[in-house]
């Protein structure tokens, strides 16, 4: 390796001119030590970046005072951030390698959002930390996606030692004479990646001598499929999937054209639901109308309705009822908003349109109510001389489950006056009688 192929590495992922200023990750260990020194050979004007997650006492410490001692030696601006790594890990519930992680991104997005001369961040991950990723990725089950690996360019990170072994930065680091700190938690293999680097691809490559550039190729096989394969899938869900108000129906007869467990897998996943769910959303295309699938992770749900699989947010906890008095001008509730206005001339109202009920306001008993409906609730449908059971409606109106749970109802007593968006009940319409007319509209919530 020789001080040009850091140069060609990084224009080879990224349009970096030479007049970027780079903000390098650094450790304190051997392979970002070499990443910053690299740099600095080719004459890239760079900054130095140093997480302190304060996990190893006198090393965390130890490691600070090193990355300074050697910003200030090569004459480098430098940012330093320590973190309350566990406490942030306990908040949020997870590992402490996950919290780090999270950690550090962040930081590094927030300096280059701070301090606009930077133009991107680079880390020193290296082809032997690719390799150690591919396999416990294709271990631990996490699919065609996992199987890419790290990627050489995410967003504005660049990581363009992604080519070099780690064998070779070890000699590059020795030619140059640089110094850098060992973090002794890397030799313990209670931690996995320290697992796999010390004892699984050592085992490995006894048997298969090539085994780490075997999987970098595979890799680079695998992100092509996996960019082909997103293709397709893509074109596949904007047939198959139409989308409206905020929800999503999934023909039942289209899906099933394909190995439909795949294609639901990529349907499902962006919505909370695991690998392991997709058995049981496949069930769900043969169960009843109103049967449903809770996502395992957000608020998302699959509900079977007729010949379609539908996806909508779970049912939210909002107020059951609402309160309306006599001058109220305007109420807004779960599903939208009403508005109340008095009217003599009604000629100017559209009485076909479902948003609006024009009521008698004589027959009204104030305060009214804006509930959702419930099981049992019936009504006397405009026009007819018996009552109806909402359910009842419902079915006649072949309403799916999420459209049923978005009814609400205006009530007057114990009475429904109408059901809102659909339809008013006979005994409150105007006739020849009436003296005052009340007009209701109905915007729903887009």
């Amino acid at each position: 390796m020789n001080q040009f192929s850091i140069k060609q590495n990084i224009e080879a992922i990224a349009p970096v001119l030479p007049t970027d200023v780079l903000l390098v990750a650094i450790s304190g260990g051997m392979d970002s030590v070499a990443l910053a020194y690299l740099c600095k050979l080719e004459g890239y004007s760079i900054e130095l970046a140093h997480c302190n997650f304060q996990l190893r006492d006198e090393e965390s410490v130890r490691d600070e005072n090193f990355v300074r001692q050697l910003a200030a030696t090569w004459n480098i601006p430098l940012h330093v951030q320590r973190f309350d790594t566990i406490a942030y890990a306990t908040a949020n519930k997870s590992s402490i390698q996950e919290a780090a992680r999270t950690l550090r991104y962040e930081w590094f997005t927030t300096l280059l959002t701070q301090f606009s001369h930077l133009k991107w961040t680079l880390t020193a991950h290296h082809k032997d930390d690719q390799a150690e990723t591919l396999l416990m990725n294709f271990l631990r089950g996490t699919g065609l996606g996992g199987l890419t690996g790290i990627f050489a360019r995410n967003g504005r990170v660049l990581r363009p030692l992604l080519s070099v072994e780690r064998a070779t930065l070890e000699k590059f680091t020795l030619e140059n004479q640089l110094n850098y700190v060992v973090d002794s938690s890397n030799q313990k293999e209670e931690y996995t990646r320290n697992y796999f680097r010390h004892t699984i691809i050592p085992a490995l490559q006894r048997v298969y001598p090539t085994v780490t550039t075997n999987l970098i190729d595979n890799q680079v096989r695998f992100t092509k499929i996996e960019k082909l394969y997103r293709q397709l899938v893509r074109v596949q869900i904007q047939k198959i999937v139409k989308e409206k108000n905020g929800e999503f129906a999934i023909a039942i007869a289209s899906i099933a054209q394909f190995e439909h467990t795949a294609l639901l897998y990529e349907i499902l996943h962006p919505f909370g639901f695991s690998a392991g769910q997709i058995a049981e959303a496949t069930k769900l295309m043969r169960a009843r109308t109103g049967a449903q699938l809770l996502a395992s992770a957000g608020n998302w749900r699959l509900v079977k309705h007729r010949n379609w699989l539908l996806l909508s947010p779970q049912q939210s906890q909002d107020a059951d009822f609402i309160i309306v008095s006599d001058a109220q001008a305007a109420v807004e509730f779960a599903a939208g908003k009403l508005t109340f206005r008095k009217i003599k001339n009604v000629d100017s109202v559209d009485l076909t349109a479902p948003t609006t009920a024009l009521l008698d306001k004589k027959l009204l008993e104030f305060p009214l109510q804006v509930r959702r409906w419930r099981e049992g609730d019936y009504f006397y449908p405009l026009g007819m001389s018996k009552k109806k059971k909402l359910a009842r409606l419902f079915i006649d109106l072949k309403l799916s489950l999420p459209e049923k749970e978005r009814v609400w109802v205006l009530t007057a007593g114990e009475k429904i006056v109408w059901v809102i968006g659909i339809r008013i009940d006979e005994r409150f319409k105007l006739t020849a009688k009436s003296r005052e007319a009340l007009c209701v509209q109905y915007s729903p919530l887009v």
